[in-house]
């Protein structure tokens, strides 16, 4: 093989996704067995489910052993290429593991008297703290499900990498829409130097909940992701007509 060559060949490589890498993704996640939704990125999917979304429909940001989705969901990323699309399936014992028969329990009605909402087959009721689903009534008894929901199932899986990103604006962007999903990015102003990245947080996005949190782990994760970055300063600002307000 030619230098040249080696050159293109390295060059494919390092375009396919690797562990660590920052990654926008379209994804469908179903119930293999049943064909049910369990989640997905995309409007269309929804649309045709007859289904009203919850939250935003845009594509996921995904980083391959970084436990933001199922451990075995990132796996299959790794030599993706940008625009590659791909369909499998996850096992129940690499997705919420198998039903376990001892967190089936049968229960008296009467011991429910004080539970919310109407205690039908199918519903989900809260029993000493803990979330079952109800899966049969008879004779004065309830049959109460403490597996969780998809344990014993298998995940049909569909995913299409978006795009790769390697622009650090575009990461920094998308680390701060991942965990604070509730503000508009665009909003946040930020500034990018040799060794450090200044942030510049929105008012709308000051008083959300978690926000601290959030900041600490943004930090973190930017001296992670951007090559080079040792300080990250936040900025919050009022006026005085918004503290007036």
């Amino acid at each position: 093989m030619s230098e040249e060559q080696q050159r293109e060949a390295a060059e494919r490589v390092e375009k396919l996704v690797k562990e660590g890498d920052l990654v926008l993704i379209d994804y469908v996640i179903r119930v293999k067995e049943t064909g049910e939704l369990i989640e997905t990125t995309m409007k269309e999917v929804v649309e045709k489910e007859g289904l009203e979304a919850s939250g935003r429909l845009e594509p996921r940001l995904a980083i391959p052993g970084k436990g933001y989705m199922l451990k075995a969901f990132e796996e299959q990323l790794i030599g993706m290429a940008a625009g590659e699309e791909k369909r499998f399936e996850i096992p129940p014992e690499k997705a919420f593991g198998p039903r376990d028969p001892s967190k089936i329990r049968v229960i008296p009605l009467r011991r429910l008297k004080d539970v919310e909402g109407p205690i039908t087959v199918g519903s989900r009721i809260i029993v000493d703290g803990k979330e079952g689903i109800v899966r049969s009534i008879g004779s004065g008894r309830v049959q109460v499900d403490f597996n969780p929901y998809l344990a014993g199932k298998t995940l049909d899986c569909y995913v299409k990498v978006v795009k790769i990103l390697s622009d650090n604006l575009e990461k920094v962007k998308a680390l701060i829409r991942n965990r604070v999903p509730d503000a508009d990015v665009e909003k946040f102003r930020i500034t990018i130097a040799e060794s450090s990245i200044i942030v510049e947080v929105p008012e709308e996005a000051m008083l959300l909940p978690g926000i601290q949190v959030a900041k600490r782990a943004l930090a973190r994760e930017f001296m992670e992701h951007i090559n080079g970055v040792e300080k990250v300063t936040f900025i919050e600002t009022l006026s005085k007509g918004q503290v007036q307000s």
